[in-house]
């Protein structure tokens, strides 16, 4: 894929990496929504009550990669529609469905998924992922959400202090992805599945554009085909009390 130019400052970026990838498995190639959700469930449930830095570390990704596929697998083999990628709504639903309590712990906020699109104009910053995950900052009391964002065909996995945390200057916005990116995010490189720390939203933003780039197609394509190919979902999440 190729770099989209932006640059974040990797002095203020710290990154924690494991060899293992959803691609070091044959049947975890479109396994990353359910690993993206397994991941959610392994962080959100400990963020509150210990810094992200002392837990988010190569095992729980290894560990988190493996639940992951296994999850994807299984639902798999109870699924005959042929669709290699399932949605989190097709996985939330197959969880509550099969009595899968660690899936179905996680609650969605409202009026969620939130569809977003990404530009280069600024006339459709309001859909941007700056505005939308500002929005999932303001939408929740806890101290850390987790959100899990959907750019077809890959998810990837956010963990974002609401604005009261993040007022903390030891706050991490954290990026965990079962991706490796051994051509974007200069200079790490990561060649396996990774979580990349930042200290402010516009860094992880800036993070997620590089990932997610613009697709530009060019003069004369229709504006709703334009907003097609760069719409991305975003579901935050945070444990059910219940």
């Amino acid at each position: 894929t190729a770099n989209s130019g932006v640059t974040n400052n990797s002095s203020q970026l710290s990154l924690v990496q494991s060899d293992v990838s959803q691609y070091s498995n044959p049947l975890g190639r479109s396994a990353c929504t359910a690993i993206a959700l397994t991941l959610a469930y392994n962080c959100i449930g400990q963020v509150h009550y210990a810094s992200p830095e002392s837990f988010i570390d190569s095992t729980l990704l290894t560990r988190s990669i493996n639940d992951g596929i296994k999850l994807y697998s299984d639902l798999r083999d109870n699924n005959s529609s042929g669709v290699e990628h399932s949605s989190v709504e097709d996985i939330l639903a197959a969880c509550s469905g099969r009595g899968n309590t660690v899936i179905s712990s996680l609650k969605l906020f409202p009026n969620s998924p939130r569809q977003g699109v990404l530009s280069n104009s600024s006339s459709n910053q309001h859909m941007g992922l700056e505005a939308l995950l500002t929005q999932c900052q303001l939408d929740s009391s806890e101290s850390y959400i987790a959100v899990v964002i959907t750019k077809t065909p890959e998810t990837v996995l956010v963990i974002l202090p609401t604005q009261r945390a993040a007022s903390n200057t030891n706050a991490k916005f954290i990026l965990i992805d079962s991706h490796p990116r051994p051509q974007q995010l200069a200079p790490h490189f990561p060649t396996g599945s990774y979580a990349l720390f930042h200290p402010t939203l516009s860094s992880i933003v800036k993070s997620l554009r590089e990932i997610f780039p613009v697709t530009e197609l060019g003069d004369g394509v229709p504006e709703l085909m334009q907003m097609m190919y760069n719409s991305f979902d975003v579901y935050p999440f945070q444990l059910s009390r219940g």
